[in-house]
């Protein structure tokens, strides 16, 4: 799939309402692979995006080709890069001051107060994040939002933690860095798929 939107179909239209119609491209025909495939989890392999990483260098490394960015994203729920993928250390720093203020603002600003719902280890102050039961079960720690008052009033050791403003960017950027990659020994028959909905809309 060298050239993406060549597989989109085209649609006349009359622009200038003069019965002089011209091809556009239906850039607003959406796919969704429906193959087995595409639903396995073994066809992909986990990947954490790099400061300088864009889901076209992404693709040029892993696919030997730019052009399979398509592949980055769609299968990673990306729709707008500006959003949904992490920023830079540098470009990072300059949101959160754009945003806050400075550094030292943003780290001094509590932005939400979270304690633990459940514990695992009723006496432990701090309690380990899983545990397993008997019958090898694991069990997750669960935490919950709350306001400063319920924090202030909740004994210390289902405290968690009051975080900060910086930090509280800083989860939310670093947690868009974990993407899946389809492996390269599937991309014929997820191409096909693909080029198959989008000029045919099956």
């Amino acid at each position: 799939m060298s050239n993406y939107f060549s597989y989109f179909p085209k649609t006349a239209h009359d622009l200038t309402k003069r019965g002089q119609t011209v091809q556009l491209t239906n850039i607003l025909r959406r796919f969704k692979v429906s193959s087995d495939t595409a639903q396995r989890s073994d066809v992909y392999y986990k990947y954490d995006i790099q400061d300088g990483d864009r889901p076209d260098t992404i693709a040029e490394k892993y696919y030997g080709n730019a052009n399979y960015s398509w592949l980055v994203t769609h299968f990673n729920d990306i729709e707008d890069v500006r959003f949904d993928w992490p920023l830079s250390t540098v470009d990072f720093r300059n949101y959160v001051i754009g945003k806050y203020g400075s550094i030292s603002a943003a780290e001094a600003k509590v932005q939400e107060h979270r304690i633990y719902l459940s514990r695992i280890e009723a006496g432990a102050k701090v309690p380990a994040t899983a545990t397993t039961k008997y019958d090898g079960t694991r069990i997750q720690e669960r935490v919950v939002v709350v306001d400063a008052a319920t924090y202030a009033t909740t004994s210390s050791s289902y405290q968690k933690a009051a975080v900060s403003a910086y930090d509280w960017e800083l989860e939310k950027n670093e947690s868009r860095r974990a993407i899946n990659l389809i492996d390269k020994r599937y991309l014929g028959k997820i191409r096909d798929e693909v080029e198959d909905v989008l000029r045919n809309g099956v």
